[in-house]
């Protein structure tokens, strides 16, 4: 399995439209706060793009934000920009045909904003937080700019559209959106690497991860993975455990929990059935390496999970 695929098809993700903000003259707004990442496409005009915990940059038609952290944002005309409406007052705020306006027509170029939520099944939202970066900025000009502006407009008409499947349909979209924006920044990262990018950045590192992803029941050793990797096992193990930041056993174990739990709230599968393919021999076992990660037994995170 490719480890990136595998994670992001586990996430289940879906998508939450928030709508377009159609800005003109000297304006500035401040998002509500948000604990699910959101992402940008400016398609018309430009404008600064001010996270609170980043320096101001400029945005033009065509490039794409995703903000990875729960966060609270702003977008202004030009830095130093009065906000004109602020995080408490986008509840109040009237919209004409599903777009929020700020400003006059008559002051200038239009400035529009398309943004939206990445909402990822619960059970293991958090693996999404630590395979982003706080921040990812991809320009029109670059090619993955392009393949993320096309993705953006199918995602549009197919949220606004009544076509059968459509939630499966834009389930696959954002799945490739993330892809699409984690292949370009592992890239871009590949001489810093850190994370399971970092890891999947490194050919040897990454051949070990592929080893895991494709037995997770295995009971892998350091040593046989330090194998597949090439090199010795202390090298590897330092290695991993600094790049990938886990050691690779504990790596393995949060993997087979993030798969289990998954299991535990989507599948019908009894909990031996479930305990066989995460890789332990009993369902005592697995109950026990379970309540040690997550901090309550299978059936308990089962029943306060699923109502």
């Amino acid at each position: 399995m490719d480890p990136l695929t595998d994670i992001i098809a586990l996430l289940r993700p879906r998508t939450l439209l928030l709508g377009n903000l159609a800005a003109t003259g000297e304006w500035g707004i401040r998002s509500p706060y948000q604990t699910d990442p959101t992402f940008y496409l400016v398609t018309e005009g430009e404008c600064w793009f001010e996270p609170d915990y980043a320096e101001a940059v400029r945005v033009c038609a065509g490039d794409y934000l995703l903000a990875a952290q729960p966060s609270s944002v702003c977008f202004v005309s030009h830095p130093g920009a009065k906000l004109v409406l602020s995080d408490t007052e986008f509840k109040q705020r009237n919209t004409v045909n599903n777009e929020l306006r700020v400003g006059t027509l008559a002051e200038g170029p239009t400035t529009r904003i398309l943004g939206g939520l990445i909402l990822c099944d619960p059970a293991n939202a958090d693996l999404l937080f630590g395979l982003l970066p706080r921040f990812t900025h991809i320009r029109a000009a670059e090619e993955v700019g392009e393949r993320l502006g096309s993705l953006m407009r199918i995602i549009v008409d197919e949220t606004n559209a009544a076509r059968p499947a459509r939630d499966m349909v834009l389930s696959r979209l954002i799945e490739v959106m993330l892809i699409e924006t984690l292949r370009r920044d592992g890239a871009r990262r590949a001489l810093q690497p850190q994370g399971l990018l970092g890891g999947l950045a490194d050919p040897k590192l990454a051949r070990a991860l592929a080893h895991i992803h494709a037995d997770v029941g295995r009971a892998w050793t350091v040593a046989e993975l330090a194998r597949s990797a090439g090199m010795s096992r202390s090298r590897f193990a330092r290695r991993f455990t600094d790049i990938v930041g886990a050691a690779p056993v504990e790596y393995l174990l949060a993997w087979r929990m993030a798969l289990a739990k998954d299991a535990l709230l989507h599948s019908h599968k009894p909990l031996s059935q479930i305990a066989a393919d995460v890789g332990y021999q009993s369902a005592s076992a697995f109950s026990t390496a379970f309540s040690g990660k997550v901090g309550c037994a299978p059936t308990q995170y089962q029943a306060q999970n699923l109502g």
